[in-house]
């Protein structure tokens, strides 16, 4: 249990740390639709090549953020003594 005193500190690096993890997931949903419509005149499968890099780039970058979160948060409860250990 983490002690009274230590609970601020904790939320706040765990509140910069989940906002610093949304922010590449972000930027790549504003930003990769905008450049599919160049990519669209090639097909993969029979799906245009930019439509469907969007769609699995985001997969992937969704995948990676989130096990990057995992794993940073991770260090935050062990640095703030709120790991658990099973």
């Amino acid at each position: 249990m983490i002690e009274r005193n230590e609970r601020k500190p904790y939320w706040r690096h765990t509140k910069m740390q989940m906002l610093t993890s949304l922010l590449p997931f972000v930027v790549a949903m504003i930003v990769l639709p905008l450049y599919a419509d160049a990519l669209n005149d090639k097909r993969i499968l029979g799906v245009p090549l930019g439509y469907f890099l969007v769609c699995h780039g985001l997969a992937v970058i969704a995948f990676v953020t989130m096990a990057a979160f995992v794993n940073r948060q991770d260090a935050i409860d062990h640095w703030h003594g709120a790991h658990e250990d099973f």
